[in-house]
């Protein structure tokens, strides 16, 4: 059986090959290797994910590795030396050849036919891969709101502008959450990180990510016209002016660990006459065909691009809500991409928070077991334990790696 297991994957994997092809322009590489790890209590299921895992981090040390290494040498003589290891390669796919127990050592084995790419546009891992991580869309702020003040409606129709985008790109586990903001003008803005501020919008929420906005310039400026608008001022009438420079920096925080994980500023010199006026909110059609208003179609585009492209090698993360009846249920929407029958990865969090200086440094977590999904609801995914270590709690997490 274990031979015509082996034909027949290898067969699929040659049709795999078939179908994706070479579009990518990079070369990809096939590699069988032995995944193994122990099996304890007789939890063949368990031990069977984690041999997975380690053919998959073994076949990624097979092409394109980068070795340091440091000795350290006294009177002469090698005292102690360190090797580090890092793969410049990435699992593009694998098919499973063979499985069995190694009663002598204990070990569960896997043999598993991995094909490798070096192409940088490629995600670090595989599995998971097209699913949607839930993505909150947080109100706008700006530094200076006097520069802004010819555009109307111009943070809560930069935020609904934006999510908009996001859905018409084709991503769907978004939503949008309102609340007061409290800036002094020409204050420098960041995001705030602190868990009391972060955890309520993701318990609220369901989020993996909270995406953030700031506008730090919309400032109008004349060049060349210093004649001209010394001659308007003269008769009382306003210098026209010629530029506007708009700035957005936008984060990404990762809510479960409290982090940017993604930060990027987009910015665009705009020339011609910045003049929006009242009458032309911003969102509107009026507003898009002024000069500022194509500026900032452009820097919206340049950000909603980004963000997609971050989000496509993201894990899907969420949390473990609820135990009933020997089932886990997860905050995990039906727009997540998440199919009945998927399996995601539990991790339980260990102890109290790590603390230092005052700050949460997280928890401590360790592989818990497999969960298969069971039942997808539209705010809520039901699964079932196909593989257990540990005891899976509430707030445990429920990763798709």
């Amino acid at each position: 059986m274990a031979l015509i297991r082996r034909v027949v994957n290898f067969h699929l994997a040659l049709i795999a090959v078939w179908l994706v092809g070479f579009s990518s322009g990079w070369a990809v590489q096939c590699v069988e290797v032995t995944g193994v790890a122990l099996m304890q209590n007789d939890n063949r299921a368990f031990a069977r994910q984690m041999a997975i895992r380690n053919a998959l981090e073994v076949a990624s040390m097979q092409t394109n590795l980068e070795v340091r290494t440091r000795a350290d040498m006294q009177d002469f003589k090698l005292q102690s030396q360190a090797s580090r290891f890092t793969s410049r390669s990435k699992v593009e796919r694998f098919s499973l050849m063979d499985e069995f127990f190694n009663e002598p050592t204990g070990e569960y084995e896997v043999v598993l036919n991995v094909c490798l790419t070096q192409d940088p546009k490629a995600c670090g891992h595989l599995v998971g891969v097209g699913y949607q991580n839930r993505v909150v869309v947080a109100p706008v702020v700006i530094e200076n709101s006097y520069e802004g003040r010819d555009i109307a409606n111009l943070l809560p129709g930069f935020q609904m502008e934006l999510f908009r985008r996001l859905n018409m790109a084709g991503y769907r586990n978004l939503e949008m959450i309102e609340y007061a903001q409290g800036l002094q003008p020409g204050m420098m803005v960041s995001p705030n990180l602190m868990p009391e501020v972060l955890t309520p919008i993701q318990d609220q929420t369901g989020g993996q990510f909270l995406l953030l906005s700031a506008i730090r310039s919309v400032a109008q400026l004349s060049e060349g016209r210093d004649t001209l608008d010394r001659i308007r001022r003269f008769y009382g009438y306003d210098g026209r002016n010629n530029r506007r420079f708009i700035e957005v920096e936008w984060y990404l925080v990762d809510l479960n660990k409290q982090r940017i994980v993604k930060q990027h500023r987009e910015s665009i010199e705009m020339r011609g006459d910045p003049r929006v006026g009242r009458d032309r909110p911003f969102g509107t059609l009026a507003f898009f065909k002024t000069a500022t208003g194509e500026a900032f179609n452009q820097v919206l585009d340049q950000q909603v691009e980004r963000v997609i492209n971050h989000l496509e090698c993201e894990l899907l993360e969420t949390q473990i809500i609820d135990v009933r009846n020997g089932e886990y249920v997860m905050f995990l929407s039906d727009q997540s991409g998440v199919q009945i029958g998927d399996q995601l990865a539990v991790y339980s969090r260990m102890g109290n928070p790590v603390r230092f200086q005052g700050r949460n440094l997280g928890m401590d977590e360790t592989p818990a077991g497999f969960i298969e999904i069971s039942r997808i609801m539209p705010k809520f995914a039901v699964g079932r334990l196909v593989a257990g270590q540990a005891d899976i709690q509430i707030g445990d997490l429920a990763r798709s790696w």
